[in-house]
């Protein structure tokens, strides 16, 4: 009887004890999600024709053979935040951290070329023009080359930084343009050459081109598609005129910029008239 009891004490044991063990049960499938991924924008895919090469034969050979055209586009660190300014005192402030900041974006290249490295002076004038070392100029804003160089920004252009955040930089990265020219004899080519306005449209729409160039190395810019689309608006804008070039002109150079890989895709000075108009 008692061999029988403790048998009988086992077997319920043995039946028991499984029931005490905790039992994993099959939880829910977990199907990992597809990590997302946004693209960063970047500028519509435009197939920019190769410019010609320079003319020995041009009187202009000199501008076309320029020692600039071989540069990549600094990049431009450090410079002030674009935005649109508020009175007549941030204006002048943003006009100034940018035409310093671009300077020292250049200073080492023309250290490199043994170029003058001196920051020309920043003069500010109320209404259309101002008195200069070059003379009695009409003009929003512009650039002197006598001397060591000077520039000067008219308060015409505050109405327009008080709407579009990349004013200032378009303007000064333009006038800081013509400082380059200057610097590598761009300019003197230019005034013994023949060529009259066309010459002045040339010059006109390398800075253009130069500013865009300059202002897509900006570290300070985040040029997106509303970056793009404020750009492209403001070469609608802008004047046209015998000195600055027509419509067509104005957007295929401002626009050519932005892709610049070198500033010699800006050489507007091998460019057929037809694309100077």
């Amino acid at each position: 009887m008692i061999a029988l009891a403790v048998a009988v004490a086992v077997l319920v044991l043995a039946q028991l004890r499984p029931a005490d063990q905790p039992v994993a049960l099959p939880g829910p499938t977990v199907v990992p999600s597809p990590s997302l991924s946004i693209e960063p924008w970047s500028l519509p895919a435009v197939d920019w024709e190769p410019l010609p090469e320079p003319d020995p034969a041009s009187p202009l050979f000199a501008a076309q053979s320029a020692a600039i055209n071989a540069v990549a586009p600094p990049a431009l660190t450090g410079c002030p935040v674009p935005a649109v300014v508020g009175d007549a005192d941030e204006w002048r402030a943003a006009v100034e951290g940018q035409w310093r900041c671009a300077h020292a974006a250049w200073r080492q290249i023309l250290e490199e070329f043994r170029l003058s490295t001196r920051e020309p002076a920043v003069h500010f004038f109320v209404g259309e023009g101002a008195d200069s070392e070059c003379g009695y100029v009409v003009a929003p804003a512009f650039y002197c080359a006598v001397g060591s160089g000077s520039v000067y920004f008219g308060d015409g252009h505050l109405s327009q930084a008080r709407t579009w955040d990349l004013a200032v930089n378009e303007m000064v990265n333009h006038e800081y343009g013509h400082h380059l020219q200057a610097l590598f004899g761009i300019t003197a080519n230019r005034l013994v050459a023949p060529g009259g306005l066309q010459l002045e449209r040339r010059a006109e729409l390398q800075a253009m081109c130069w500013s865009a160039a300059m202002t897509r190395a900006n570290d300070a810019v985040v040029f997106d598609e509303a970056a793009y689309d404020g750009w492209t608006a403001r070469l609608d804008r802008m004047r046209e005129d015998a000195s600055h070039g027509t419509r067509p002109s104005l957007r295929y150079w401002g626009t050519r910029g932005l892709y610049a890989e070198t500033m010699g895709d800006c050489n507007t000075w091998v460019a057929a008239p037809a694309q100077v108009r």
